[in-house]
């Protein structure tokens, strides 16, 4: 197994870096692990894909790899599917979103799939664009109306002079290897006062750091993650951006997805039992695991204030 020299994220050194699992769910090649920075406390994938075999994986294999890992219920074998499938997910991001979109706000989303998050939005009266790489959800997109690009450099290239209001993704950021870049690109998209709302996987994720399901960790660290984070690496990343933040946390699978993890050691549970158990447990459960910081979720709200700390 190759070790890293540091940190890619704060740069310590190795001797600082822990082996957190050998287990890296789709690396076929069985040569690459997760380690933990003591230093800054983020987690990351070494080796990390290539260019090369980022860009073919993100144009023709995400949906596939996608599909595998939730099943029917993800809704990734079509673009309506996934729409139909993740209609629970708009409503509950709506909950934190809604405080800060505007009548005719103008809202940039990086990574929007199949538009599921974007057609309400465009419905209400927003201006929406998309940046998708999958050409597959990307052309879905297009074809009702809402403009798309391969990537934020394709954006700008074609609409130099275009700024938003919101920009916004989800369980996008731990999908790239530049992080700080990425992030300002963002900010240099976005108007005075504007803001970047976004949602990325907990490493405190209780199924992984409570319960200690062997089946969850084999499934839970992904190849097409190289980053997981914590509030504290979280942190650390947004403070080098030199603008004001807050974070939220959430919870997003139910007490019944746990016990099915538990049970059978595979995904696909949600509100399996919730008839049985009554949806008040399931609250209970869901707001006992944010009040402890012991949930799979974290929310970052960044507004771009002045100019971007060199």
């Amino acid at each position: 197994m190759a070790l890293p020299e540091k940190c890619p994220l704060c740069g310590t050194d190795r001797r600082k870096q822990n082996v957190v699992t050998p287990h890296v769910y789709g690396d076929k090649d069985h040569n690459r692990a997760f380690y933990h920075c003591q230093e800054c406390d983020v987690r990351y994938q070494y080796p990390a894909l290539s260019p090369e075999e980022e860009g073919r994986f993100y144009a023709a294999e995400f949906e596939g790899f996608m599909a595998g890992r939730s099943g029917t219920s993800g809704g990734w074998q079509s673009a309506e599917n996934h729409i139909r499938a993740n209609e629970a997910t708009r409503i509950r991001r709506m909950q934190y979103l809604t405080p800060h979109i505007f009548r005719g706000a103008s809202i940039l989303e990086v990574g929007c799939s199949s538009g599921f998050m974007l057609f309400p939005l465009k419905d209400s009266g927003h201006e929406c664009v998309g940046i998708e790489p999958s050409g597959v959800f990307g052309e879905h997109v297009k074809k009702q109306g809402i403009a798309v690009y391969s990537s934020i450099e394709d954006l700008v290239k074609n609409e130099p002079a275009r700024q938003f209001d919101i920009i916004q993704h989800f369980f996008v950021l731990e999908h790239i290897n530049a992080l700080q870049a990425f992030l300002e690109s963002q900010l240099g998209l976005l108007k005075a006062g504007g803001k970047i709302i976004m949602e990325i996987p907990n490493a405190a994720d209780p199924l992984y750091s409570v319960y200690e399901i062997p089946a969850f960790e084999r499934f839970y660290w992904s190849i097409a993650h190289p980053w997981y984070f914590s509030e504290s690496s979280l942190r650390y990343l947004l403070d080098r951006l030199g603008q004001p933040y807050e974070i939220l946390l959430d919870q997003r699978y139910d007490l019944s997805n746990h016990i099915v993890w538990a049970r059978d050691g595979k995904p696909g549970g949600m509100g399996r039992f919730t008839a049985q158990l009554g949806s008040e447990i399931e609250e209970i459960y869901k707001n006992t695991l944010i009040k402890n910081r012991r949930c799979d979720t974290l929310i970052a709200i960044i507004t771009k204030n002045g100019g971007i700390k060199q």
